[in-house]
């Protein structure tokens, strides 16, 4: 999966842009506040139809303008064109022409790694951070996975509004949501016992210490059904309001020496660790669907030495697939490595004349 070519029109600090891209390593380089994240966020639109920085239209648009247009040339297995049309009231998505309205047709069309200064909050926030990056794996892998996701939801929905409002019917709804969840965790479960190995082989690849281990918790006691989970808890779920076991409690577990990752090692290792999960995935997603992702780094050499910069740089180099780095200058030469350097000031962009 590459992105060929995206025009930018009001996106933040850049008016109009035109810019073609390599199929390898792209480094995007600038004085902060130059509008490097910009470009990024740009990409991350036309693949997730959403900016990675805000919910929020204001911040995003242009100072001045009323809406913002993306248009992109993405090279699949075939060529298509993505644009995105954005104001205060509505979000307009089209492909090779045709108006989407399901924000998953995009994220299917241009897959996507995201790693920025904040990716380090996997570790250090809730679990609803860790479990979005399983789903995102499994959403890609596993096409039943997200229609029986939504099936799950609306069900999750029903239940905790009985929770509420008519307690006695709640025993009805415990098979329905069990039923959904079970197979929501088989899948969740495969994806992840994937992951935990390809992860394994990330970290020899960037030589990160072999003690760091990932677990997985499913969100009810092991050897229960959820079923009979959600009967024993009930009581407790009437008293609570909400539904307190099942799949939307699962979280993964990042140790390293048996102790939490995020109070055991330092900001540069986490954001090496944390690396090696995307491009564990990025390498799932591949094997499975024979596409490889886009990888997005932003800052990417903020927190790290120049050792783990260059091995980071040569893996992604090494597995082949299109990824954008910013930065405020282009890292040095790294082995044979061609970087093409797009240079913006202002939110002026100017790519360079050569493009691999």
């Amino acid at each position: 999966m590459t992105i060929k070519q995206i025009k930018i029109q009001h996106l933040r600090n850049i008016a109009e842009a035109d810019i073609r891209f390599a199929a390898g390593i792209n480094v995007v380089t600038g004085k902060n506040g130059s509008g490097k994240s910009t470009l990024l966020e740009a990409i991350y639109m036309l693949g997730r139809g959403r900016s990675f920085r805000t919910s929020k239209f204001g911040p995003v648009v242009q100072h001045g303008e009323k809406s913002l247009t993306l248009f992109a040339i993405s090279s699949l297995a075939r060529e298509h064109r993505i644009g995105i049309h954005k104001s205060a009231s509505q979000t307009i998505i089209k492909i090779d022409g045709e108006s989407i309205t399901k924000l998953s047709d995009i994220a299917k069309m241009t897959p996507l790694q995201i790693l920025t200064p904040m990716s380090h909050e996997i570790l250090e926030r809730g679990p609803e951070y860790r479990r979005r990056f399983v789903e995102w794996g499994v959403f890609h892998v596993e096409p039943s996975y997200y229609p029986n996701y939504k099936k799950f939801c609306k069900a999750l929905k029903q239940r905790n509004s009985l929770l509420k409002t008519d307690p006695g019917t709640v025993s009805s709804w415990n098979q329905i949501v069990g039923g959904f969840g079970e197979e929501m965790n088989r899948l969740r479960e495969d994806y992840f016992n994937l992951l935990q190995s390809t992860f394994k082989d990330e970290l020899a690849q960037l030589n990160i210490d072999s003690k760091i281990e990932i677990s997985w918790k499913r969100g009810w006691d092991e050897g229960v059904s959820l079923a009979s989970a959600l009967k024993q808890r009930e009581p407790s779920d009437i008293k609570q309001g909400y539904t307190q076991v099942g799949p939307h409690r699962a979280d993964i577990r990042l140790l390293f020496e048996g102790r939490s990752a995020f109070t055991s090692i330092s900001r540069g290792q986490q954001k090496m660790i944390i690396s090696a999960l995307h491009l564990a995935q990025a390498a799932i997603t591949q094997k499975r669907t024979g596409i490889m992702p886009i990888l997005l780094f932003d800052d990417l050499v903020a927190e790290l030495d120049a050792e783990n910069r260059d091995r980071l740089l040569r893996r992604i180099n090494q597995i082949g697939c299109q990824a954008f780095i910013t930065a405020t200058d282009r890292p040095g030469e790294v082995g044979d490595i061609e970087m093409n350097e797009i240079r913006i000031e202002s939110g002026t962009v100017k790519p360079t004349d050569h493009v691999s």
